[in-house]
């Protein structure tokens, strides 16, 4: 099964079926939607950032460890 992307869950009739039941705007939902896939994407990249800073230190510790060898 694929995900559905954003435009896909707002035009989808069961979603918009219990956003009615819930009484949630669809506005609202995909200011929802909108706010999770930024802080996501954020959380990706601020993850990323700091794996490869851990890297670059651990490749740096080994080039020392070499040249006092």
């Amino acid at each position: 099964m694929q995900d559905m992307t954003m435009s896909e869950v707002l035009r989808d009739p069961m979603i918009r079926q219990m956003l009615r039941a819930d009484r949630i705007s669809l506005g609202v939902f995909a200011e929802l939607l909108e706010t999770a896939a930024k802080k996501r994407a954020h959380g990706f990249s601020v993850s990323g950032s700091a794996a490869f800073r851990a890297g670059m230190l651990a490749e740096q510790a080994e080039g020392r460890g070499n040249a006092a060898s």
